[in-house]
């Protein structure tokens, strides 16, 4: 006779204050020295010992799945502000603008997006539908307008943003506003 695996405990608070911490501390260490980060370094950020890291991260790589969720979670509520600008072109705008100054700062991001061929498949081990959803009814908004060329669709809007994310790396300051506004042109009709 088999049995059904029983579901897995709810942490402690004391876990869950830990979990958080560790990953507030490791959002900041990848922002700043992305995949380079050492895990002994964020556990001295989050004031915990590396054991607890690996308690709730086994891996590194399963740290880094979990900031590439929340970042993707962030993307999804720019994606939104962006669709409430009444004018579908500034909502475009809004968006590419945004997500340049987001990755400019943050060196983890920067290199999780600029990898179009890993995060975006559709076996990726992180996948965010809500931002796909919300960045298609962006462009398809910007379509409807015909404000955006209508050979751009989703998958070359990422393509995009990925490669902006790698044209921002070691770039002098306000480069990446001047890398925004090229986009921006190629994308307008």
């Amino acid at each position: 006779m088999t049995t059904a695996p029983s579901s897995p405990r709810p942490l402690r608070a004391d876990a869950r204050r830990n979990r958080r911490r560790v990953l507030d501390a490791a959002r900041v260490a990848f922002e700043e020295g992305g995949n380079d980060v050492q895990m002994e370094d964020i556990a001295k950020r989050a004031g915990v010992g590396v054991g607890t890291i690996y308690r709730h991260f086994p891996t590194k790589q399963a740290l880094i799945d979990e900031l590439t969720a929340e970042w993707m979670a962030d993307g999804a509520a720019k994606a939104a502000d962006a669709l409430k600008e009444p004018d579908p072109w500034d909502g475009v705008v809004l968006f590419v603008r945004r997500s340049a100054e987001i990755m400019v700062r943050n060196r983890g991001l920067r290199e999780v997006f600029g990898d179009v061929g890993q995060l975006f498949e559709d076996d990726a081990r992180v996948q965010n539908h809500d931002l796909q959803d919300k960045v298609t009814a962006l462009l398809d908004r910007a379509h409807a307008a015909g404000v955006l060329r209508p050979d751009v669709g989703v998958n070359e809007f990422r393509a995009l943003m990925c490669g902006l994310a790698m044209a921002v790396t070691n770039t002098p300051p306000g480069a990446h506003q001047l890398y925004a506004d090229v986009i921006l042109k190629g994308l307008k009709t």
